[in-house]
C-alpha cells in the first residue's frame, strides 16, 4: 500500500496497523479501538491527513469525530468510493457525520 501511495504522489510518514489478515476479525475491531488508532497516527506533525485503509473496516462512524480531533482530514477506502460514486451521479448533498469530505464537490476534468 505504501509504494501505491508512493507512486500516485504521496508521503507516507506513518503506518498503523492492526496486523490481522481476516476479514472476519477486521470487520469486528471496534469504533474505539479505530478512532484510537488514527487519533495516534494522525497526532504526529509530519501527518497532513490519515487514510484508513480496508473495506472490512468500519471507519465511517468514527471519521467526523478523529478530523474533529485531529484538525486534519480522515479518509476511509469506503467513504472515498462511496463519495466518488455520489459525485459521478450528480449528488451533490453533504452528509452529516460522514467527513469533511462529503461537504466537497467532484472537480471538474480538464
Amino acid at each position: 500500500m505504501r509504494d501505491n501511495l508512493a507512486a500516485a504522489g504521496f508521503e507516507v510518514n506513518a503506518i498503523g496497523t492492526f496486523n490481522q489478515s481476516d476479514d472476519y476479525k477486521v470487520a469486528r475491531i471496534s469504533s474505539n479501538s479505530i478512532l484510537a488508532a488514527v487519533k495516534e497516527v494522525g497526532r504526529r506533525d509530519d501527518c497532513d491527513g490519515v487514510f484508513v485503509s480496508c473495506t472490512s473496516l468500519r471507519a465511517l462512524p468514527i471519521i467526523a469525530e478523529a478530523e474533529e480531533a485531529l484538525g486534519k482530514p480522515v479518509l476511509s477506502s469506503n467513504q472515498v468510493t462511496a463519495w466518488h460514486l455520489a459525485r459521478l451521479a450528480g449528488l451533490r448533498d453533504s452528509v452529516a457525520g460522514a467527513g469533511m469530505l462529503f461537504h466537497t464537490q467532484l472537480k471538474p476534468q480538464d
